[in-house]
């Protein structure tokens, strides 16, 4: 019974530490945070194949980077750092696009006075989603990541277009 009250609460207020660095990113940086949503918007399929593409590719060189590690001494500390730095580069990436897809959500929820709303709306409509029991576990989050990862490098990645007047 201990366990399941200390996983509630760390679903809680992890959910909830979650929604909030959500709202911060979008605070914080505003502009990218909109390019990501609309990328999501208008190329939603288009940001799920470029995620899981990306995804693989960046498992297959950890995974290729991960095998001289058996060498040990400072070779292989070079690697593992490399690997780290990849790992924390798809978080982050993750991150920024799960921010656009909260925001989206939030925003088609209806209208919000300020972006923190559509942030605690859609994160929590998000979070709940992805808690659901085995869909929301095995299907419905690696989509949501997938597709977060791709609108992030879509966003990033992406030539700004040029305004002719």
């Amino acid at each position: 019974m201990n366990n399941i009250v200390g996983l509630l609460f760390i679903i809680l207020f992890g959910g909830a530490g979650l929604i909030s660095i959500f709202a911060i990113v979008n605070l914080v940086l505003p502009a990218p945070v909109e390019r990501a949503r609309l990328a999501l918007e208008t190329s939603l399929g288009r940001s799920l194949l470029l995620g899981v593409v990306n995804f693989l590719f960046a498992g297959v060189v950890g995974v290729v980077l991960a095998l001289p590690i058996r060498a040990g001494g400072i070779v292989a500390g070079v690697f593992v750092f490399l690997i780290a730095l990849i790992a924390l580069a798809v978080v982050a990436f993750i991150l920024f696009g799960l921010v656009a897809i909260s925001s989206m959500l939030g925003g088609r929820m209806g209208e919000t006075k300020s972006p923190v709303a559509a942030h605690v709306r859609g994160g929590g409509l998000l979070l709940l989603a992805c808690l659901t029991p085995y869909f929301g576990w095995f299907v419905f989050t690696p989509l949501v990541l997938w597709t977060a990862l791709g609108a992030a490098i879509q966003t990033v990645f992406r030539k700004k277009e040029k305004v002719t007047e």
